[in-house]
């Protein structure tokens, strides 16, 4: 390749601000100013052309802050496609979120570097990657973090890059996202990455300039992402590109346009929805129509796992992460395996049907946080209903009631799907270590924890993932009724309440004064009800009602929690374990969820006997009787009190599952818990 004449003068991409991304300009270089850049040593003035004569800006190395700018502006062209990703997303699931996913890895970048005037590449990579790796999410903002990895291992000790050192960094990096996959597969962002890097790697020689050398790679890279719809055979059926190769793709497209026009551009506010995949020399060779059925012509009975998987693990300094072998163990359990890192931290992806595993295993490596297990089924169906047959531009306003509810909601999972409910974890802690309630511990383990820990506690969730719910329940319903546990003992409901005032007026957050089964079965009466149509405020209203006839009774096989949460004196915990005496509990909704002790009986049998008698007197003031069960580690009692509710009142229990944690926290190992619910006799 014969190399392009420029001329030689190197305007430095430092001498243009960012306008903090969210307020970037159009303004010309030649109009810009960045008087910290231009004070910073080793940033040399651009020079003036002869008067007259217009010259492009050269570029012949890139230093930490210019390195900061053109990702930067990568991100923002991302960012504004995103939309469109999503909607040509068919590998390796048809989930819909490529783009949102690889928004999320480069949000979190930004974030991380809004305010590091590092000069340094070795440095500002270091700060790049890190960050993209605490922020990353799904298979190609993982792969994408371990590209940066790579990256930054491949500049680690220099303060600023020619071409030639940004191309053989770019190698590596490219090298280092294959080697983070268990089985990598042609036709995907791997390979767009591989031959921008080979292209970047054969011809840096020929150019001093970065501007000519990325547009002139950029070509390769639109190749490359048109290539891949003949290489994955779901790709082709659907008619479109990589979504995560085309990513790639338009990160490269705002680092060029940076270069070329030396500005952060804010482009149209469509999130790129109403691009088509053939414009704007990004081929996706797909039309509207059939962008909008990309992923419906992918079907869903071929997903092999149901969860998409990730975290992070921070590992010791004498004590690395042995990627490989956690690789090879991950192999096990699920496909897609994307096991990234740089340093002392390392981020998992996973799709599988046993996250808990997945993070015990990863627990072994290291402090593990940022759990995530998405089902990527109900995704897939979310996707689909919201698409209609055609561009998601086309789609039809959301309509519908969503109901959302948290984790000390114990209902089976199949219920969960059946109803669309969604689910807000809490956060749960056993001694030191923390868990997400059902995702990165399930309930069987906890309650096989539980009794050797010195002590066990729940948090409510963080107000950002009840954002994330809401704001995704909301792209395909019109309205939210938000259940949560008693806020008598869980900031969890104003939690919700606060953040629903935040996200729309359509979100009605009640508390619904219980727990466990009792919530259960409030949340199934609302979710019936939000499918044959009714709005928001009367599933909200009618649940609060549900929850003045419920009645919740626990009986207990040990005391020690209960005194351990000063739900009971330690004198008469100690009388009451020396007489063997076993409480039965009630959590009224009428008094805001209040634990009462509601009966008393000398060992477990006759302190099943007074529940049940509770739950006879009960009974006998209302009609159309529903049941659930919920034990904490004590299926045989569990599976007892159901077959003594039928024998008793003539219905089976609804539902018998592991409790909640929460139920677990309150009352301890062996605890099973029986909720009532019944209409109100007329008179």
């Amino acid at each position: 390749m014969q190399q392009r004449q420029t001329p030689p003068t190197d305007q430095p991409l430092s001498q243009i601000p960012d306008h903090g991304m969210d307020q970037a300009s159009d303004q010309t270089v030649d109009q810009l100013t960045d008087q910290a850049s231009d004070q910073a040593p080793g940033h040399p003035q651009a020079e003036s052309a002869p008067e007259g004569q217009a010259q492009p800006s050269r570029i012949s190395y890139l230093d930490g802050i210019r390195f900061r700018r053109v990702v930067r502006a990568a991100a923002r062209r991302l960012i504004e496609k995103h939309g469109h990703l999503n909607a040509i997303n068919v590998f390796p699931v048809p989930d819909g979120d490529t783009g949102s996913n690889m928004a999320g890895t480069m949000k979190s970048i930004v974030a991380s570097t809004s305010a590091t005037p590092e000069s340094s590449i070795g440095r500002m990579s270091s700060i790049v990657a890190e960050s993209a790796l605490m922020g990353a999410r799904g298979n190609s903002g993982v792969i994408l973090a371990q590209f940066l990895a790579g990256f930054s291992e491949g500049v680690k000790d220099l303060s600023r890059v020619s071409p030639r050192d940004f191309a053989e960094a770019a190698s590596l990096a490219a090298r280092r996202a294959v080697e983070a996959i268990a089985h990598p597969k042609e036709g995907t962002i791997l390979t767009v990455i591989r031959d921008w890097a080979e292209h970047l790697r054969e011809n840096c020689h020929s150019y001093k300039d970065f501007h000519h050398l990325l547009h002139d790679s950029l070509d390769r890279a639109r190749q490359s992402v048109q290539e891949t719809r003949e290489k994955l055979a779901a790709l082709k059926a659907a008619d479109v590109v990589d979504a995560g190769g085309l990513g790639f793709v338009y990160l490269l497209e705002g680092i060029a346009e940076f270069t070329e026009r030396g500005t952060i551009n804010r482009r149209d506010k469509t999130d790129g929805q109403s691009e088509t995949a053939g414009t704007a020399g990004t081929p996706g060779g797909a039309d509207n129509a059939t962008l909008g059925e990309a992923q419906e012509r992918v079907a869903v009975e071929e997903l092999t796992y149901g969860y998409c998987t990730e975290c992070l693990i921070r590992s010791g300094a004498t004590s690395p992460v042995d990627r490989e072998e956690l690789r090879v163990r991950l192999e096990e359990l699920g496909d897609s395996i994307v096991v990234a890192g740089a340093g002392a931290v390392t981020r998992v992806h996973v799709h599988t049907d046993t996250p808990d595993t997945v993070f015990a295993i990863a627990a072994e490596y290291g402090e593990v946080s940022h759990h995530k297990a998405e089902d990527m089924l109900r995704q897939h169906r979310d996707l689909l209903a919201a698409m209609a047959g055609g561009h998601p531009q086309a789609a039809p306003a959301p309509t519908g009631t969503a109901v959302v509810t948290d984790s000390t909601c114990d209902l089976p999972r199949e219920l969960l799907d059946q109803y669309s409910i969604r689910t807000v974890p809490l956060r749960l802690f056993l001694d030191d270590e923390e868990f997400v309630d059902k995702v990165s511990i399930s309930a069987d383990e906890f309650n096989r924890r539980l009794p050797s820990s010195r002590s066990a506690r729940t948090s409510q969730p963080a107000p950002a993932d009840f954002r994330t719910v809401y704001e995704e329940v909301l792209a395909t319903h019109a309205q939210v009724a938000s259940l949560h546990v008693t806020a008598m003992y869980s900031g969890t409901h104003q939690s919700a309440a606060t953040v629903a005032r935040m996200v729309s007026p359509h979100i009605a957050a009640v508390d619904c004064r219980t727990l466990t089964v009792g919530l259960g079965l409030v949340v199934l009466e609302a979710a019936r009800r939000a499918q044959t149509g009714m709005d928001a405020a009367e599933v909200a209203r009618l649940a609060a009602r549900d929850a003045d006839n419920l009645h919740v009774y626990v009986s207990m096989e040990t005391l020690d929690f209960a005194v351990r949460g000063g739900r009971m004196s330690r004198g008469t915990g100690m009388v009451a374990k020396l007489l063997h005496i076993k409480p039965v509990l009630c959590f009224d909704p009428r008094k805001g969820g209040k634990v009462d002790v509601a009966a008393k009986g000398i060992g477990p049998r006759r302190a099943g006997e007074k529940l049940f008698a509770l739950l006879e007197r009960a009974v006998a003031n209302m009609d159309n009787p529903r049941f659930a069960v919920a034990h904490v580690g004590a299926p045989d009692t569990a599976a007892r009190y159901a077959k003594e509710l039928e024998a008793r009142f003539g219905v089976a229990p609804l539902y018998v599952m592991p409790a909640s944690p929460v139920l677990g926290c309150h009352s301890g190992p062996g605890a099973c818990a029986v909720a009532l619910l019944g209409d109100p006799k007329d008179g």
